[in-house]
């Protein structure tokens, strides 16, 4: 009978133990994972807003979930990487309205084969919760906004 009693707190022992050794894996889930194409493009100052014309309108831009990033236009693949960071500075919305807030900053470094690079810097990036990301950038008193959808 003790030898049944001890094996049972043995056995009681190890299966709190065990029970207790759970580990918990999350998955962080990053918006702009996937593959993207530069759906709108437009420059905007105290005369209104014009279209942009980028040559970054027949590529597909994809963001991988460990920072590599592509754009393949048909003709070259460029390679490189892509960060996502929050700051605290003045940017201007998609709306061309001017903020001084925490927002996310965006930059995409890129060079093909032969040396050609994409540099993209953005004071603001925004997300709409699925299939659509805005971004802009403010240059010589104006403001460049882009417009992305998922490919």
């Amino acid at each position: 009978m003790k030898r049944m009693i001890r094996l049972l707190t043995l056995l009681f022992t190890v299966t709190i133990l065990f029970s207790s050794c759970v580990k918990s894996v999350e998955i962080y889930n990053d918006p702009i994972v996937g593959s993207w194409v530069l759906n709108d493009a437009s420059k905007g100052n105290a005369s209104g807003w014009q279209p942009l014309y980028t040559e970054l309108e027949n590529g597909v831009f994809t963001f991988y979930s460990n920072g590599g990033a592509t754009y393949d236009d048909g003709y070259n693949l460029y390679q490189g990487n892509w960060s996502i960071t929050t700051v605290s500075s003045g940017y201007y919305d998609y709306y061309g309205n001017y903020y001084v807030d925490y927002h996310d900053a965006m930059q995409v470094r890129l060079r093909s084969g032969n040396g050609a690079t994409i540099n993209l810097y953005f004071d603001d990036v925004s997300f709409d919760g699925g299939n659509y990301f805005s971004a802009t950038y403010y240059r010589n008193y104006s403001v460049e906004r882009y417009g992305f959808r998922r490919y």
